[in-house]
């Protein structure tokens, strides 16, 4: 039995880009979501359904910011549904089709 193997090229892809200083939920359109000011939540939309969505959220300013989920969703398992990121900080999450697992 062989296997086929095909190679796909991300060169030509662009990952939509918003900055963000103040609460915000996380839309299906975004890819990068870059916390440029203050402390605020940054809340993730419901991983059920979408198996392979990912998003990448940076803290670029000197607040704290909080990732929160829906529907009683979980991070890597964190039963709280929330984490912390500092300054500088930088997660990047992928729905497995019911939660959200760091990647």
């Amino acid at each position: 039995m062989s296997i086929a193997i095909s190679q796909v090229s991300l060169a030509a892809t662009t990952v939509p880009y918003v900055a963000q200083t103040a609460t915000y939920g996380i839309t299906t359109s975004d890819g990068t979501i870059d916390c440029t000011a203050n402390s605020f939540t940054v809340t993730l939309p419901t991983a059920v359904g979408v198996a392979g969505k990912s998003y990448n959220i940076k803290n670029s300013g000197t607040g704290i910011i909080t990732i929160a989920t829906t529907s009683s969703q979980t991070i890597d398992g964190n039963a709280s549904g929330t984490l912390t990121l500092n300054q500088y900080d930088n997660l990047t999450v992928q729905s497995d089709g019911a939660n959200w697992i760091i990647i």
